[in-house]
């Protein structure tokens, strides 16, 4: 990548792709999108080494993404899409935002076409893993915020479907599953025309 790059981390949360994105990327503009001020504020102190002219954190939904066509070289959501109300507007927007020869990518729980493997990551979803995030976070945070992705997933397209509506507007789309089709990276390019 050129010297000037700028990426969306679309569904910051806590910051946590981010750093990562930072220690590897080291991006001239990296934008954090979310709908939470309260995730909006963590990922500010969870960020406090990044430049500040370099981070901006913004409040806003997938659906109408309050930015410039073409503003960003890469587009990354992770664990968030799933929670898009319009999943075509959301994925119309990032394209929208998204520069020529720029990519985007989606990093999420999915959900596989085998409905037997379908039917083990909607049991490790919905029951095992609450169980173990509690256990987890046990006294760190009040409640078990993973209980939400049960009815999350519930909504969720199939691996497939979602690798369609992606491929409707990005480019060379590449889906790689993991855990039997129940975690999901999908990359899609937006080229020249």
């Amino acid at each position: 990548m050129s010297d000037e790059v700028s990426i969306l981390d679309s569904g910051i949360g806590p910051g946590t792709t981010s750093k990562l994105i930072v220690a590897s990327v080291k991006p001239s503009l990296l934008v954090g999108l979310d709908g939470s001020v309260k995730q909006l504020k963590t990922a500010r102190a969870n960020l406090d080494a990044v430049e500040p002219n370099r981070l901006q954190l913004v409040r806003g939904s997938f659906e109408f993404l309050p930015f410039r066509d073409k503003t960003f070289n890469a587009i990354i959501t992770c664990y968030a899409l799933r929670d898009s109300l319009h999943l075509s507007t959301s994925i119309a927007e990032y394209y929208r935002v998204c520069a020529q020869n720029g990519f985007f990518a989606d990093v999420d729980i999915g959900k596989p076409e085998n409905l037997l493997k379908r039917a083990g990551s909607t049991l490790y979803l919905r029951y095992l893993m609450p169980i173990i995030a509690q256990a987890t976070i046990l006294g760190k945070i009040k409640g078990n915020p993973w209980r939400m992705i049960g009815p999350t997933y519930k909504s969720l397209p199939t691996n497939h479907a979602l690798l369609l509506q992606i491929n409707n507007k990005f480019q060379n789309v590449d889906l790689k599953e993991f855990l039997m089709g129940g975690a999901i990276v999908i990359i899609g390019r937006k080229l020249s025309t």
